[in-house]
């Protein structure tokens, strides 16, 4: 057996990238950790670009939404499926031996099962929650075998039961390392940069198209303004698109801080990891909160908006609404320095985590 110690990581993955994108910024701070420690992940479902771009290994997971669709698993009963399921997760766990395993939010059940059939020490990533007890409810399996519970927020920013308090640790934004700062790009270049994150959430096409739309009539009277949709490689809806002139298209950045500090106006929603990057950066930004099961970005949204100059909440309908605000808010001399200190939790985390297998692996040499 290969002595190197190894943390597998199993991120949430079907309709945007925060919780992989979350888990890797971890999984890259321990490698600065032990440059020999392996971190693998185990992920559901196609689209692992983020994973290819940094570097990081991984195993492909059955996509527990697509074996639990009737039509295409019919054949199968829900016992012959998760059974399936479980034995995948085996095989992977048996195969790379891990110290521990660390799940983001919401983990794929029957992988679950399978570490803790396995008694392999579980470490949770849980961001706040737009209904925690319902949430909490949701993964009480989990909670029964968590060792820690890291928290990518500061201290008290939410309340959890006291039974889990002595396990949780508040760690601080969790966000990529970067360089990249604001700096007013030449008028003559000047940059609207339009991102949904991973691109997989249902309406996604129509926040797009709003904001294109947006970009469209900015550019009547700002002809300068050139824009840049990055969908997300999670992004399915290219036929729902209305594409304008002056606008280019990708779908997907690996180095989103360095785009973000030479955009002149940032437009997105307001999920997690982007609001954190952007809050690093401190470009000029326009959130446009989407409504998700967990997650609360109107709340998030307008805590920024409130905490700093470069923000502003779009409460409107209309693109002609989102480019007039777009307008004004490009017209303000402001100073786009953050004043953020460098997001460390993503160490905090990591030394968290790599203190838990430095004891597995010295239990382990010594029962040897």
């Amino acid at each position: 057996m290969d002595p190197r110690p190894t943390v597998l990581f199993q991120p949430l993955n079907h309709i945007g990238l925060g919780h992989i994108n979350r888990l890797s910024i971890i999984a890259l701070a321990l490698h600065e950790i032990d440059k020999d420690i392996r971190t693998p992940f185990a992920v559901e479902g196609a689209c692992h670009v983020l994973l290819d771009a940094r570097g990081l290994p991984y195993i492909p997971l059955p996509d527990s939404h697509l074996m639990n669709e009737p039509v295409l698993w019919a054949e199968w009963s829900n016992r012959e499926r998760t059974k399936i399921q479980v034995q995948v997760g085996r095989s992977i766990l048996e195969a790379m031996a891990p110290q521990v395993v660390v799940f983001d939010c919401l983990p794929n059940p029957a992988f679950l099962e399978a570490v803790i059939e396995c008694d392999i020490p579980i470490v949770l990533c849980l961001r706040e929650m737009r209904n925690l007890p319902s949430y909490l409810r949701k993964i009480s399996v989990l909670l029964e075998h968590v060792e820690r519970i890291i928290i990518p927020h500061p201290t008290g920013t939410f309340s959890l039961p006291e039974k889990l308090e002595a396990k949780s640790y508040f760690v601080g934004q969790i966000a990529r390392a970067t360089s990249a700062q604001h700096h007013a790009p030449d008028l003559a270049t000047n940059l609207v940069l339009i991102t949904g994150g991973g691109g997989g959430y249902p309406g996604t096409a129509d926040f797009y198209n709003l904001a294109l739309q947006s970009v469209a009539e900015l550019r009547r009277h700002l002809p300068h303004l050139r824009g840049h949709l990055i969908t997300g490689p999670l992004f399915c809806d290219w036929h729902l698109l209305q594409l304008t002139e002056g606008v280019t298209v990708a779908p997907f950045e690996p180095n989103m801080p360095a785009r973000f500090a030479e955009s002149g106006l940032v437009i997105c929603q307001a999920g997690y990891n982007t609001v954190a990057e952007l809050e690093l950066v401190g470009a000029k930004t326009v959130l446009m909160p989407a409504a998700r099961q967990w997650d609360d970005q109107f709340a998030r949204a307008e805590r920024v908006s409130h905490g700093h100059v470069n923000f502003r909440t779009f409460r409107g309908t209309t693109p002609n609404e989102l480019a007039q605000l777009a307008s004004e808010f490009l017209s303000e001399s402001i100073s786009c320095h953050t004043t953020i200190p460098p997001a460390d939790g993503s160490m905090k985390a990591a030394q968290l985590i790599y203190e838990m297998v430095r004891a597995d692996v010295r239990v382990t040499g010594a029962a040897n």
